[in-house]
């Protein structure tokens, strides 16, 4: 799974979902209470619509578009619960004219609400993996699980001959920033500058934060002379960014960036090494600059 969403809404997603699975295991009681105990029946699950009155229901279309909707899993929930629902409404039913519910039909229920609790758990599991893999500071991928993405990458590019490339993204002079500006200055120009940088790139392109103010930033599907266009719209949009700082001040910062292609044949860790020197050239050549690697 892979989220478009800060990692404070990643958090607030996670406790949304352990209040639903709360709700939903209370309803599921409830309701198994009533078919194996009789007693009082909760009128709203004989509504046709009950799968929409329920505290599930109204979650679950609450939004729209859900930051979830594009997930597999999240998607058949709402075909499980709504089956769950009626099944549920004509086993109650059957309660009602003092009848016990079939065997086939109370196992149709229990079945169902299983199913619905377990899907809920495992996109749970997924959203806190986001978090593990999310730099808290900047919203960025961390380098957790960064290899085997670019991996895919790869095999991707392979497999529909189409190009590649990699950016490594270094914040210059960040030390003196630090330093000078103190910490929390430094924490607001790498927040601000990376929301700019991610941003500006398309939906399928990833970015991870390789180690203290640098980036990696995959580029899929873009030959060299693209990607280097779209690196420098990012350069010169972060020179003049208006970084603004705990003091109330803004300030302006720059970055360098070295560029290569992601190598369809050769180890992932040779090609970000390739990007490691050309960036190594943008520093040395003056920085707030795009170096590419050619291979010399």
């Amino acid at each position: 799974m892979s989220l478009p969403l800060e990692r404070e809404q990643i958090q607030h997603l996670t406790e949304e979902l352990e209040v639903i699975i709360a709700a939903h295991l209370a309803w599921f009681k409830q309701l198994n209470r009533t078919l194996v105990c009789g007693g009082s029946i909760n009128r709203t699950d004989l509504a046709e619509d009950a799968h929409l009155r329920s505290p599930f229901g109204q979650w679950y279309h609450s939004r729209d578009p859900h930051p979830l909707g594009e997930n597999a899993d999240f998607q058949d929930l709402g075909i499980t619960q709504q089956a769950m629902h009626a099944a549920a409404r004509l086993a109650l039913l059957e309660v009602m004219d003092q009848r016990r519910p079939g065997a086939a039909l109370y196992d149709q229920c229990i079945d169902l609400a299983l199913r619905l609790n377990t899907t809920l758990r495992r996109i749970q599991l997924e959203t806190i993996g986001e978090l593990l893999t999310t730099d808290s500071l900047t919203g960025c991928a961390s380098r957790r699980g960064m290899l085997n993405r670019l991996r895919e990458e790869q095999e991707r590019a392979m497999r529909i001959q189409r190009p590649c490339c990699l950016c490594l993204l270094d914040f210059d002079r960040f030390k003196r920033i630090n330093d000078e500006l103190g910490h929390p200055a430094g924490d607001a120009v790498l927040r601000q500058g990376m929301k700019f940088v991610t941003g500006s790139l398309r939906k399928y392109d990833s970015i991870y934060r390789y180690g203290g103010e640098e980036f990696l930033v995959c580029l899929p599907g873009n030959p060299m002379k693209d990607a280097a266009l779209v690196v420098e719209r990012i350069r010169e949009g972060l020179e003049h960014l208006p970084i603004r700082l705990p003091s109330g001040e803004t300030c302006h910062v720059t970055a360098s960036f070295g560029l290569a292609e992601l190598d369809q044949r050769r180890p992932v860790e040779e090609s970000i090494a390739w990007a490691d020197m050309a960036l190594i050239r943008a520093k040395e050549n003056g920085r707030n600059r795009v170096e590419i690697w050619t291979g010399g």
